[in-house]
C-alpha cells in the first residue's frame, strides 16, 4: 500500500503559530506534526510516499528532504484543488491501493486493522472513523452492522447531528476512485466526492477506531494534545519512556541540581535550567532553550531557541520560536506568543491572549486583548496605489529584497524596473533589482525614467511585469504593473502582501542567478510619441515650473517653442510624468472633469465609440457624451481600477485612453494635434464645459465604522442611488459620493453641484448623518 500526505492547508484557525510555517510544520512534542505521520507510516511499512502541498510548500520540501532525502515525492498545487483535487494531482503516484493522511493530526490508529478491515469487506474506499463529544467541526457518519456507510454530513448544525462517529480524515481508497474526481478542479473528499460516491451505491465501508485521534485545528486542541502526548494517551514514540520515567531529557541538557523537575516532561537538546528554576508538570521545552533562575513553568509548550529570564511564570501556554521573555514576567492560560517576539520584563499576558510574530510587549504592559500588528515589524499593505512608507522605517533594505523576491516569484518572467532619479528611490530600486534575481527572474533596469517610459518599456520588451520607484513628499512609493504596463489588480495586491506576510519566498541556486542588463528605453519611447506628432512646433508653452521645463526641453530634444509671457498653452507636468496641470492662454486651470472632457474630445476626433468615466466624474461629461454618440463606461475611482476596466472592456481603444489619461506628455501632444486640426483654443474648450462647484472632503472615523457607515446610508437611500466605489446619491441638480479612505480612518465625500452654496448645503447634510451614525 502508498501512503499520501495532504500538507497544504494554511493553518488560519491555529494562527499565530502559523503565521511564519505552515500548519504540518508546527511542532508537536519537539517535532514537526508532518514528521509524526512520515514515521507512523513507515511504522506500518508504507514507505512508498508522496506528499501534496500549497501553502508555504517550500517549507515542507526543504524539511522532507533534509530527513528523507528523495524518499518522499511531492505534488505542489498551483492552486488550490481541495482535498480530493490534491490528491487526483497526485495520481501518476497512486497506481494502487492506498492510505490519504493529513499531514497536521495526532494519532496512532492502527493502519494494519484498517487495512486488513478494508480487504474484507471489498470496499473501494474505508473511512477510519472516531467518536466525540462534540461532533460540529467533523463529518458526522452512520455505518451499519457491516461497517457499510448509510449516511454522511459534513460539518453539522446541532440541529443536524445524527451520530457522535466522525471522519478522520484518514482514508483507504482504491485507485479506481480517482476517475471520479475532476482534474484541475477544486474538489472536496468530505463534500463532493462521500456524496457522490454514496449516491452511486460505490463500496465504501467505515472502520472505527479505538486508537488516539486529534486534530490540531486551534491553540486550545494544541496544547492539549500536548498533555495527551505527556499522559501515555498516545505513542508517538514517547509513551513508554514517560510511563516509566515520567520524563524524556534530550542531549546536552544542562539542569542545575538547584533546579526541580516535575514529571512528566519532555526536555529537548540542549536546554539550560538554572538553578531554582521549576518545570513541571506537563511541560515540553525544544532545543536550545535557556530557563533562567527562579521561573516557573506548568502546562506549558516551548517551541525553539527561547530564552525565559529569571522568576517568571508560564502556565499554559504555547512560545514559539526564538521569543525573548525578560525578568519576572506572567503568562497565562491559552495565550499564545508568536515567533521572535520580545516581552519585557515585568510584563502581564492574561489568558486567550495571542501576540502575532516580531511584536514587543513594553516593560509592566499588562495584555488583555490579542496584538495582531503592535510594534515590531508591521505587516507591508497596499494603499491606494502601490506600497508607500518611509525610508529606513516603513521600507527597510531587508523588505525592499524581499519585495522584489516575492514579486519574481509570482512573475517568474523578465521584469523591468526604474525609478524616478531620486537618490534613495535608486537605492530602493536596485535592491528590489536583487530581489528579484534572487526570486529566479531576468531584471531589466532603466535609470531615472518617467512612469509612462517604463510602462511603453514593459510592452516594447514584453516583460511579464514592471516596478516603478519614486519619493513622494517624504515617502516612497513602489508601484507594481502587470504585463501591460497598467498598475496590478487588487488579487494580485493580496498575494504579494500575504507571501511577505507568511514570509514565503522561494530563492534560486547561484547557478540560475540572471544578470541584470541595463538597458536605454528613453529613445524608443521619444519616438513613439513623436511619431506622426507635429502640431508642438506651431504652439507656444509656457511651462508653470521649473522641473517641467527641463523635462519638455529634455523630451522635445529643445524643439519645443517655451514661452514665459504670451502662450497658447500653460502646463506643469506631474514629477513622474503621468498626470498634468493644463492653464489656457488666460491663466485659467483645467479641473479633472475638464480634463476629462478634453480628452474625450480628443477621442471623439479619433473615432473612438466607447469611452471609460470614473464613478466620481461630472453629471455633464455623460450628456456630452450622448451628444459625441460615444457610449461610457462607469469604473471604479482608484488608478488600478480605471485601467484594468480600460484593457479588460470590449471596444474600448485601450492604448489611446491608457495614454490619454496616464500619461501626461502623450496627452499633450494629442491636445496640440487636437487644437491645430481645429483650430481652437484652449479658452473656448474651457467655456463650453458648463459651470459647477465640485468639493472633496474627509470625515474622520473609525475603520470598524466604516462598512456601518456605507450600510447605515445605503439602508435610507432611494432607488437612485449608484452602488460602484462607495455610494453615489444622484439629485435633481447634483450628487453626492461618499467613498471609505483606502488608507486612512476616515470616509471621504465628493460634491457636484451648480452652486457653491448647495455643495456646502449637501456636505453639511451629509457629514451631520455620518456623524450621527458614528456615534449610534
Amino acid at each position: 500500500m502508498k501512503g499520501i500526505i495532504m500538507a497544504g492547508g494554511e493553518g488560519s484557525r491555529l494562527r499565530p503559530l502559523t503565521a511564519d510555517i505552515p500548519k504540518p510544520m508546527v511542532p508537536v512534542a519537539n517535532k514537526p506534526a508532518i514528521k509524526h505521520i512520515v514515521e507512523h507510516l513507515h511504522k506500518y511499512g508504507i514507505k512508498d510516499l508522496a506528499v501534496t502541498l500549497f501553502y508555504l510548500p517550500q517549507k515542507i520540501k526543504k524539511y522532507l528532504e533534509e530527513e528523507y532525502g528523495d524518499e518522499i515525492k511531492f505534488y505542489i498545487e498551483d492552486k488550490p484543488l481541495g482535498t480530493a483535487g490534491s490528491v487526483k494531482n497526485a495520481r501518476d503516484f497512486l497506481n494502487d491501493t492506498f492510505i490519504v493522511m493529513s499531514g497536521d493530526v495526532i494519532t496512532d490508529v492502527n493502519i494494519k486493522e484498517a487495512y486488513e478491515f478494508h480487504r474484507k469487506k471489498g470496499a473501494k474506499v474505508t473511512l477510519i472513523l472516531t467518536r466525540v463529544d462534540v461532533p460540529l467541526e467533523y463529518g458526522v457518519v452512520i455505518v451499519d452492522e457491516e461497517g457499510k456507510i448509510k449516511k454522511f454530513l459534513e460539518k453539522p448544525s446541532w440541529g443536524e447531528v445524527f451520530s457522535d462517529t466522525v471522519n478522520t480524515g484518514i482514508y483507504i481508497i482504491e485507485p479506481e476512485i480517482l476517475e471520479f474526481i475532476p482534474q484541475d478542479k477544486p474538489f472536496d473528499f468530505s463534500k463532493d466526492l462521500f456524496p457522490m460516491l454514496l449516491k452511486n451505491d460505490i463500496p465504501m465501508y467505515g472502520y472505527i477506531t479505538g486508537g488516539y485521534w486529534c486534530d490540531i485545528g486551534n491553540t486550545n486542541q494544541y496544547i492539549t494534545s500536548h498533555f495527551d502526548i505527556l499522559e501515555g494517551r498516545v505513542d508517538l514514540g514517547y509513551k513508554d519512556k514517560l510511563l516509566k520515567k515520567g520524563k524524556v531529557i534530550g542531549k546536552n541538557v544542562t539542569i542545575s541540581p538547584e533546579a526541580k523537575i516535575i514529571p512528566p516532561v519532555i526536555i529537548g537538546d540542549n536546554a539550560i535550567i538554572e538553578a531554582n528554576a521549576v518545570v513541571g508538570p506537563n511541560v515540553i521545552i525544544g532545543k536550545n532553550n535557556y530557563i533562567k533562575k527562579g521561573s516557573s513553568l506548568k502546562n506549558a509548550v516551548l517551541w525553539d531557541e527561547i530564552i525565559v529570564d529569571k522568576n517568571c511564570e508560564l502556565r499554559g501556554c504555547v512560545v514559539c520560536n526564538r521569543v525573548r521573555i525578560g525578568n519576572n514576567v506572567r503568562i497565562f492560560e491559552n495565550s499564545v506568543i508568536g515567533e521572535s517576539c520580545k516581552i519585557k520584563s515585568f510584563a502581564e499576558i492574561k489568558p486567550e491572549v495571542k501576540i502575532w510574530p516580531y511584536k514587543i510587549i513594553d516593560e509592566g504592559s499588562v495584555i488583555t486583548k490579542d496584538v495582531v500588528w503592535g510594534n515590531g515589524r508591521k505587516p507591508l499593505t497596499f494603499g491606494y496605489r502601490g506600497i508607500k512608507g518611509v525610508f529606513n522605517e516603513d521600507i527597510t533594505p531587508q523588505i525592499a529584497v524581499e519585495i522584489g523576491e516575492v514579486f519574481g516569484n509570482i512573475v517568474n518572467s523578465s521584469v523591468l524596473v526604474g525609478h524616478d532619479g531620486d537618490i534613495v528611490s535608486q537605492f530602493i530600486s536596485d535592491l528590489i533589482s536583487f530581489g528579484l534575481v534572487s526570486g529566479g527572474c531576468e531584471v531589466l533596469k532603466v535609470n531615472n525614467t518617467l512612469l509612462p517610459t517604463l510602462r511603453y518599456g514593459i510592452k516594447k520588451n514584453k516583460c511579464g511585469g514592471g516596478i516603478y520607484v519614486e519619493e513622494e513628499e517624504g515617502n516612497l512609493r513602489i508601484l507594481f504593473l502587470d504585463k501591460e504596463g497598467c498598475d496590478i489588480d487588487r488579487n494580485l495586491e493580496k498575494k504579494i502582501e500575504n507571501k511577505l506576510r507568511v514570509y514565503d519566498i522561494e530563492r534560486v541556486d547561484g547557478k540560475n542567478l540572471k544578470p541584470i542588463r541595463e538597458i536605454d528605453i528613453n529613445n524608443d519611447y521619444l519616438n513613439f510619441l513623436f511619431e506622426k506628432r507635429t502640431a508642438y512646433k506651431s504652439f507656444k508653452i509656457k511651462p508653470y515650473n521649473e522641473k517641467t521645463k527641463l523635462l519638455l526641453e529634455a523630451i522635445g530634444k529643445n524643439e519645443f517653442f517655451i514661452a514665459e509671457e504670451s502662450y497658447d498653452v500653460g502646463v506643469l507636468f506631474y514629477k513622474n510624468g503621468e498626470k498634468v496641470k493644463l492653464y489656457d492662454e488666460k491663466g485659467r486651470e483645467f479641473d479633472e472633469d475638464e480634463l476629462e472632457f478634453i480628452r474625450m474630445l480628443i477621442a471623439k476626433e479619433q473615432g473612438v465609440k466607447k469611452f471609460v468615466l470614473p464613478f466620481d466624474s461630472s453629471k455633464y461629461l455623460t450628456e456630452f457624451a450622448k451628444e459625441f454618440a460615444i457610449e461610457t463606461v462607469s469604473s471604479k475611482i482608484s488608478h488600478k481600477d480605471r485601467m484594468k476596466t480600460i484593457v479588460s472592456k470590449e471596444g474600448i481603444e485601450k492604448d489611446l485612453q491608457i495614454n490619454l489619461d496616464f500619461d501626461g506628455f502623450s496627452f499633450l501632444l494629442d491636445l496640440l494635434e487636437y487644437l491645430q486640426h481645429t483650430s481652437q483654443k484652449l479658452s473656448s474648450i474651457k467655456d463650453s464645459f458648463p459651470l459647477r462647484y465640485r468639493i472633496s472632503k474627509s470625515i474622520k472615523c473609525d475603520w470598524r465604522d466604516k462598512g456601518k457607515i456605507i450600510r447605515m446610508l445605503f439602508e435610507k437611500a432611494d432607488e437612485g442611488a449608484e452602488f460602484l466605489d462607495g455610494l453615489k446619491f444622484n439629485k435633481e441638480d447634483s450628487w453626492v459620493l461618499v467613498v471609505p479612505d483606502y488608507e486612512l480612518p476616515a470616509c471621504n465625500i465628493y460634491i457636484e453641484a451648480p452652486t457653491k452654496e448647495r455643495a456646502e448645503e449637501l456636505f453639511s447634510m451629509y457629514e451631520n448623518e455620518i456623524k450621527s451614525i458614528i456615534q449610534k
